[in-house]
């Protein structure tokens, strides 16, 4: 019991028992013997009622306890209720922090698969672009091979073919200085038996001699070769380019 509640159980305690007080006051007043008077009329009886101020005091105070138990049992159901009521706000803040967490958890866990399958992604194309760069090395690797012994085999081919010709047109200039060696010959007589002379030839694509010179030799022999040359005009020429070219600037030289 609380002090409020034993405040008011004194004040109601208090009340009654003064009440009590003017009632017995009230019943010994009516009990005062009364002269009879004559010739009236007999005064009625009253009967006095015997008050139990205890039991009065009983049922008060067991009133006011039972209002004081219901008081409590009020309040005892209010914090029961409010208790109640904090408990299931902390069990749905629980349940929500424990959703929240396992919201969180499953994000983090998601975005653990993404950066893994990413990574690995990553690395599967890094592998495959190395293998795809590894094998165009290796194709560019023989092919710049393969190209590299095309190009020497054909250098070796040109060179032989180069030959080749060098050799056909030194043959064909070999035959042509005999050639012009024998048309100068038939303009000169045996008189230079034994004696020689180098003469500087300039030829057209014709064969026509634009220009003759001594280069060295018997001087009666060159004199007489120079004209031989001059009457014959035109001396024997190839009409291959390559063989022009060995000739058109000719150091002939002439002996019998």
């Amino acid at each position: 019991m609380d002090q409020a509640d034993k405040s008011a159980l004194v004040k109601s305690l208090g009340l009654h028992l003064l009440l009590v007080i003017v009632l017995l006051i009230s019943v010994s007043l009516s009990s005062s013997p009364v002269m009879p008077v004559a010739n009236s009329t007999p005064a009625p009886v009253i009967k006095a009622t015997f008050i139990d101020a205890q039991a009065i005091y009983d049922q008060q105070r067991a009133q006011a306890q039972a209002e004081a138990q219901a008081r409590a049992e009020e309040q005892r159901k209010r914090q029961a209720a409010e208790e109640r009521k904090r408990q299931e706000a902390a069990a749905r803040k629980a349940r929500e922090k424990k959703a929240r967490e396992a919201a969180e958890a499953k994000r983090q866990s998601e975005l653990r698969r993404l950066a893994e399958q990413k990574a690995r992604e990553r690395k599967e194309r890094e592998e495959a672009e190395k293998a795809e760069a590894a094998r165009k090395a290796k194709e560019a690797k023989e092919r710049a091979e393969m190209e590299r012994i095309m190009q020497e085999q054909l250098a070796k081919e040109q060179a032989a073919m180069r030959q080749q010709r060098r050799q056909q047109v030194l043959s064909e200039v070999e035959r042509y200085q005999i050639m012009i060696q024998q048309t100068i010959m038939r303009y000169l007589n045996a008189d230079f038996k034994d004696k020689s002379c180098r003469l500087k030839l300039k030829l057209a694509t014709t064969g026509f001699v634009s220009q003759v010179s001594i280069v060295d030799g018997d001087a009666a022999l060159c004199r007489a070769a120079e004209s031989a040359v001059r009457r014959a005009e035109t001396l024997p020429m190839s009409e291959d380019p390559a063989v022009y070219e060995e000739l058109k600037d000719i150091d002939l030289k002439v002996e019998l």
